[in-house]
């Protein structure tokens, strides 16, 4: 994935997490969650890019029982 690429898969997601954000106060948790993971992205993204691919891959695959569970638990969808 070319950088340009890498940039526009950001773009992409941070305004996501723009939105998510935008429905918390800046004071909260959920917020301050929401900015770190948009930085851990960021970086991620532009310094990491091989690695974390590769993480990516290795974590895209078939959830076990307990990490669905897991995921509902916090309030995430694991088939979304």
């Amino acid at each position: 994935m070319t950088m340009k690429e890498r940039i526009s898969l950001f773009e992409e997601d941070s305004k996501i997490l723009e939105k998510l954000a935008s429905q918390h106060d800046e004071s909260s948790k959920e917020y301050a969650a929401l900015k770190r993971a948009a930085i851990a992205l960021w970086y991620a993204l532009a310094e990491g890019h091989e690695s974390f691919q590769k993480y990516i891959d290795k974590f895209e695959g078939e959830l076990s029982a307990e990490q669905k569970a897991h995921l509902i638990e916090m309030g995430i969808d694991p088939d979304y």
